[in-house]
C-alpha cells in the first residue's frame, strides 16, 4: 500500500517509470480495496438476508401459536354446543360465536383438514388417540376426535383420530 517516502509525498518530480511503478501500486491498491469493498457488501447483505429470515420465522411462529390457542376456543365452543340442551337460549349465541371465530380464522389462511372415516392414515397429518384391530389392509381412519387444521401450507394441528389397524 502506499509508503510515506513515495514520490508523491515527497513533493519531487518523477520520472516515467517512477509513474508507471505509482500507478501500478495504485491500481493493486485498488483492487484490493474493492476486493474488500465488495466481500463486506456481501456479507452486509447476507447478514440482512439472515435478519429479514429469522424475523419471518419468528412472526410465522407467533402466527401459529395465537392460532393453535384460538383453535382451543373453538373447540370449547364446540363442546358446549355438543352438552347444551336444544332449546338452551344460549345455544344460537354460541353457534354464531363459533361460526365467527372460524371464519376470522380461515380469512387468516388457517384451513380444517378434510378427515374421512375410511381414510388412510398418514402420521404427517393424523394423531392416533385409540387404534383397534379390524380386517384392513392398511391402517384407516375409524372416526375423527378433533378435527386438524392446516396454516400456510403445514400442519398447524394435526386431526385427532381413531384408527384400524390390521389384524396380526
Amino acid at each position: 500500500m502506499s509508503t510515506d517516502d513515495s514520490p508523491f509525498e515527497r513533493g519531487t518530480t518523477m520520472t516515467q517509470a517512477e509513474y508507471q511503478a505509482a500507478l501500478n501500486v495504485a491500481n493493486k491498491e485498488n483492487t484490493e480495496l474493492r476486493d474488500k469493498y465488495l466481500r463486506a457488501a456481501a456479507a452486509i447483505e447476507n447478514t440482512r438476508k439472515q435478519a429479514e429470515r429469522l424475523a419471518m420465522g419468528r412472526a410465522i411462529d407467533r402466527l401459529q401459536n395465537l392460532y393453535a390457542r384460538l383453535l382451543e376456543v373453538a373447540d370449547n365452543l364446540e363442546r358446549a354446543l355438543s352438552f347444551a340442551a336444544e332449546n338452551d337460549p344460549l345455544m344460537p349465541g354460541v353457534r354464531a360465536t363459533l361460526q365467527q371465530l372460524l371464519e376470522v380464522l380461515r380469512r387468516e389462511g388457517v384451513a380444517r383438514m378434510e378427515v374421512e372415516p375410511g381414510a388412510p392414515f398418514d402420521p404427517r397429518f393424523h394423531e392416533a388417540i385409540e387404534a383397534h384391530e379390524g380386517n384392513v389392509a392398511e391402517t384407516t381412519i375409524a372416526a375423527v376426535r378433533q378435527p386438524g387444521y392446516m396454516f400456510e401450507g403445514q400442519v398447524l394441528r394435526p386431526a385427532r383420530v381413531v384408527v384400524t389397524q390390521p389384524a396380526h
